[in-house]
C-alpha cells in the first residue's frame, strides 16, 4: 500500500512540475505570439486600406454562422473615414481561408488580401493568386453583381466558390448596414495611389508595390512562412502564423519577434538568419522559406510562355541563358488532375532537374498515368527549342562522344577514346548530389580513368554514391560497345562474385530499379528493385542527410533491407523503430509507392503474349477514359483511370482508391462490376459502363 502511495505522489508531482514549466512557456511565448500576429493583421490592413489608422469597431446584427470575423474603420490623417477593412475566415476544400477586403466610402472595393493558406498547391491555393484577387479590386461592392464580376476557378470551385461567398457576405454587410452606396471605381487610380502610400511619395519611391506570398516549409514539423516584399525586392515583413515547433526550441525562435523585425529593409536576393543552436532544424526552415521568396522574384518577365494541352489545357514558361541553356521552368497555373497530372506539374524535382540542360536535347520521363501531362511539357520545351533555333552553338565544345545515363540524376559523361584507351572523360553540367554524386563527376576524380583501357575501365562501386558509381561505369560500357571494344568479362570466381553473379541473374528477370522520393528527418531517395512476379530483389537508399546515431543508422543497418529480398512488394513493410520513426516511416512510405505501381508495371510475362488492351470513353460527374487490359481467356489484367476531372473528396477519391480496381484484377470481364457507392453513384456506373464495353468487345 505505501508502494502505491509513493508512486501516487511522485506522479502528482511529476505532473504538477509539467503543468507549471508549460504554463510558464505559454506565458512567456504569448506576447511574442500575439505580436505576431498583430504583425500578420497589420500587413493586411494597410493592403487594402493603405495609409490609414485603423479602429475596430463591432459587426453589428450578423447570425452565428456567418464567416465575418472582424472589421476596421480606416481614417484618414484628418479624421475623415477612407473605408473599412473587413475580414473573414471561410472554410475552403483544405481548411480556412483568411480573407481581407477594403471597402472605399465611394463604394467599391479597393483591395483583397489572402492571409496563409492550406490549399491544395496547384488547385484551392490559387485564391491566393494575384489574377484571382485582382478580380475584385475597383468593383463596385454591390452583393447583387458580385457574381457577374468575377469568375471562380475551375478544379477549385470548393474553395473559390467559399471565397466569392464571404466577399458577398462582407459586401451585403457594407451595403446594408454600413449604408455604402456600390460604385465602380478607378482600377488604376485605385493601384497608382496605394503605390504612392506604400512608396512614400518620392521619387522612385512612389511606384514601390509588395506582394505577400506564403511558403511552405519543415523544420521539426511542416509551417508556412509569409513573406512580403516589395517590387524593389526590398522585405517588409515577415510572419509565421501557426506552428507547431517544440516549445522552448523551435517555437521560441518563431515567436521572438525582434528575428523577424531585424529582416526588415533586407534585400531579399541575400537576406537570411543566424541559425541558432538548438534551434537549427526551424532556423533553417525560415531561410528556405526566405530563399523561395528570393527565387520567385528572379528575372520576372524573361520567360517565354508556351500553350500546350495535357489533360487540359496550361501555360509552361521557360527562360533560357544566351547559351540555350534552361534557366527555369514553371507552371503558372494548371487545370490537371489532382493525384495525376496536377501532382506532376506540383513536383518541383521535375523542373528543377532540367536547370542546367541544352534546351535543344531537353526532356523529362514520361511517366506511367501522367502520359497526357508529361508530353505537354515535352511539347513546350520543343517549342522553346524551335524559338531558340534549335540548340546552344554558342555553347563550349566538350570533348569525346556523350553516353547519357542515369545515377541519382541523369547526367552525360563524355569519353574521348583512341586505341582502345581513354584520353578524357568529362561529366559537365550535372545535377548529381552535391558531396556525393557529384564528386565522384568532378574532373579530378574523372582522371584517373585517363590512359586506362576501355575494355576494362570501371570505377569502384562507393557505398552512399551507388546510383553514380554504377551510373559511370554503364556510361563506359556504352562507349565501349559504340567503339567497338568487347567488355571482358570478371577473371577469377569466387564465392563473393558467384554469389554477385546470383543478383545479377535475378536483376536480368526483373523490371528497371525505380527510386521513390520520401521523406524522413530530411528528403532522401530509395531506390527499390522488383522481379517479373512483384517479388523484392534490392531495396537501397544511395545517399541520405539523416541524422547520424538515429535515422542514418537505420539506412546503414543492411539487414534490414536484405530482410526485405524475396518478399511480395504488395505487404512488405519495415519494423518502425523507436527513435527513428520518421525514417522507418519513410522507407515504408517507398515501398507502398512501389507497391502502387505493381499493378502499372510488373505483369508476368506468361500473360503479357495474349494481352489486349481497351480504351473506354465514359461520363460520371464529368466525362473521362478507362484503360483495361485483359488477358486471352477474358480476365481482367488491370483496370486504370489514367486522368479525371471528377469531384474531389467524391469522385475522385473513387478513382484514387486503387483497392477497387485492385479487387477486379483476375475476374472475368463478363461478370465484373464495382458496387455503386453511396454519393459517387454517377463515377461508379461510368466505371462499370467501361468494363460493360469491354465486355461487349470479347464477346
Amino acid at each position: 500500500m505505501g508502494d502505491i502511495v509513493k508512486l501516487a505522489l511522485r506522479l502528482f508531482i511529476f505532473a504538477l512540475v509539467a503543468s507549471v514549466l508549460l504554463a510558464i512557456t505559454n506565458e512567456v511565448t504569448k506576447g511574442p505570439i500575439e505580436a505576431q500576429k498583430l504583425a500578420s493583421k497589420m500587413t493586411a490592413l494597410n493592403t487594402v486600406l493603405p495609409g490609414c489608422e485603423y479602429e475596430q469597431i463591432a459587426y453589428e446584427g450578423i447570425s452565428e454562422d456567418s464567416v465575418l470575423d472582424e472589421i476596421f474603420v480606416g481614417k484618414n490623417a484628418d479624421g475623415s473615414v477612407k473605408g473599412y477593412a473587413l475580414t473573414a475566415n471561410p472554410q475552403g476544400y483544405g481548411g480556412e481561408i483568411p480573407i481581407t477586403i477594403g471597402v472605399s466610402t465611394e463604394g467599391y472595393v479597393t483591395q483583397v488580401y489572402v492571409g496563409s493558406l492550406q490549399e491544395t498547391q496547384g488547385l484551392g491555393s490559387r485564391v491566393g493568386d494575384d489574377a484571382f484577387k485582382e478580380q475584385f479590386i475597383a468593383i463596385a461592392a454591390d452583393p447583387d453583381t458580385l457574381r457577374s464580376d468575377v469568375d471562380t476557378i475551375a478544379g477549385a470551385t470548393i474553395s473559390s466558390s467559399a471565397f466569392v461567398n464571404a466577399v458577398q457576405e462582407m459586401l451585403s454587410y457594407t451595403k446594408t448596414t454600413l449604408g455604402i452606396e456600390p460604385h465602380a471605381g478607378d482600377k488604376d487610380a485605385i493601384l497608382a495611389e496605394a503605390a504612392a502610400i506604400n512608396g512614400g511619395d518620392e521619387g522612385e519611391d512612389a511606384a514601390v508595390e509588395t506582394t505577400a506570398n506564403s511558403y511552405d516549409v519543415t523544420g521539426f514539423a511542416p509551417f508556412k512562412v509569409e513573406v512580403t516584399v516589395d517590387s524593389n525586392g526590398k522585405i517588409v515583413s515577415v510572419v509565421v502564423p501557426e506552428n507547431n515547433e517544440t516549445a522552448g526550441f523551435g517555437a521560441d525562435l518563431i515567436a521572438d519577434q525582434s528575428v523577424f523585425d531585424a529582416l526588415v529593409g533586407q534585400d531579399i536576393a541575400t537576406a537570411q538568419i543566424d541559425v541558432k543552436a538548438g534551434a537549427t532544424l526551424t532556423s533553417n526552415a525560415i531561410n528556405d522559406a526566405l530563399a523561395q521568396a528570393a527565387a520567385s522574384g528572379e528575372t520576372e518577365g524573361s520567360a517565354k510562355t508556351y500553350e500546350v494541352t495535357g489533360f487540359g489545357p496550361f501555360k509552361i514558361a521557360i527562360e533560357l541563358d544566351d547559351t540555350g541553356k534552361i534557366v527555369s521552368v514553371t507552371v503558372p497555373e494548371n487545370n490537371e488532375t489532382p493525384g495525376l497530372g496536377a501532382d506532376l506539374l506540383a513536383d518541383q524535382s521535375i523542373f528543377d532537374a532540367l536547370v542546367g540542360q541544352d534546351i535543344a536535347t531537353a526532356q523529362i520521363d514520361v511517366k506511367s498515368g501522367v502520359t497526357l501531362t508529361s508530353n505537354a511539357v515535352n511539347d513546350a520545351l520543343k517549342q522553346a527549342a524551335a524559338d531558340f533555333g534549335g540548340g546552344a552553338e554558342a555553347a563550349p565544345a566538350v570533348a569525346g562522344d556523350p553516353y547519357t545515363v542515369k545515377g541519382m540524376n541523369k547526367f552525360t559523361l563524355y569519353v574521348e577514346v583512341e586505341d582502345g584507351k581513354i584520353v578524357s572523360v568529362s561529366a559537365p553540367n550535372n545535377n548529381e548530389t552535391p558531396g556525393l554524386g557529384a564528386d565522384m563527376l568532378t574532373d579530378d576524380a574523372l582522371s584517373a580513368l585517363v590512359g586506362a583501357e576501355l575494355a576494362t575501365a570501371q570505377v569502384d562501386v562507393k557505398s552512399g554514391v551507388t546510383l553514380t558509381s554504377d551510373a559511370i561505369n554503364e556510361a563506359l560500357k556504352q562507349a565501349a560497345v559504340a567503339n567497338g571494344i568487347a567488355v571482358e568479362a570478371p577473371g577469377e570466381v569466387t564465392a563473393e562474385t558467384t554469389a554477385e553473379s546470383a543478383v545479377e541473374a535475378t536483376e536480368s528477370e526483373s523490371t528497371d530499379a525505380a527510386v521513390y522520393d520520401v521523406t524522413g528527418f530530411a528528403p532522401f531517395k530509395v531506390e527499390i528493385t522488383l522481379d517479373g512476379n512483384g517479388k523484392i530483389v534490392s531495396v537501397t537508399v544511395p545517399e541520405n542527410s539523416e541524422t547520424p546515431g538515429l535515422g542514418a543508422d537505420l539506412i546503414a543497418d543492411q539487414s534490414i533491407f536484405d530482410a526485405l529480398a524475396g518478399q511480395d512488394i504488395a505487404t512488405a513493410q519495415i519494423d518502425v523503430k523507436s527513435g527513428v520513426t520518421l525514417t522507418s516511416n519513410a522507407i515504408n512510405d517507398a515501398l507502398k509507392q512501389a507497391a502502387a505501381t505493381v499493378g502499372e508495371t510488373v505483369l508476368n510475362e506468361s500473360a503479357t503474349s495474349d494481352l489486349t488492351v481497351g480504351t473506354y470513353d465514359v461520363t460520371g460527374f464529368a466525362p473521362f477514359k478507362v484503360e483495361i487490359t485483359l488477358d486471352g481467356n477474358g480476365k481482367i489484367v488491370s483496370v486504370t483511370v489514367p486522368e479525371n476531372s471528377e469531384t474531389p473528396g467524391l469522385g475522385a477519391d473513387l478513382i484514387a482508391d486503387q483497392s477497387i480496381f485492385d479487387a477486379l484484377v483476375g475476374q472475368d470481364i463478363a461478370t465484373a462490376q464495382i458496387d455503386v457507392k453511396s454519393g459517387v453513384t454517377l463515377t461508379s456506373n461510368a466505371i462499370n459502363d467501361a468494363l460493360a464495353q469491354a465486355a461487349k468487345e470479347v464477346q
